[in-house]
């Protein structure tokens, strides 16, 4: 039981740590080493989006790539 609750524990992390690099690499939709936005370039199979600016690109799985609209 206790090794159920520690592998439990092990994938929540990860994935909470994956998304937050995720949410670092795409900055708010701005490469952070140029200082332009990510133009999107392609999908994958499972769902990921690939963004690209100049030489660097990113692909992001986890929904921190949503642009929030404008209030009216």
């Amino acid at each position: 039981m206790f090794t159920l609750v520690i592998a439990i524990l092990l994938l929540v992390s990860g994935a909470v740590f994956a998304r937050n690099a995720e949410k670092k690499v795409w900055n708010n939709g701005i490469c952070a080493k140029y200082g332009e936005p990510w133009v999107h370039f392609d999908n994958d199979s499972q769902g990921g989006r690939g963004y690209k600016c100049r030489d660097e690109t990113c692909w992001i799985s986890y929904k921190v790539d949503v642009l929030k609209k404008p209030a009216p």
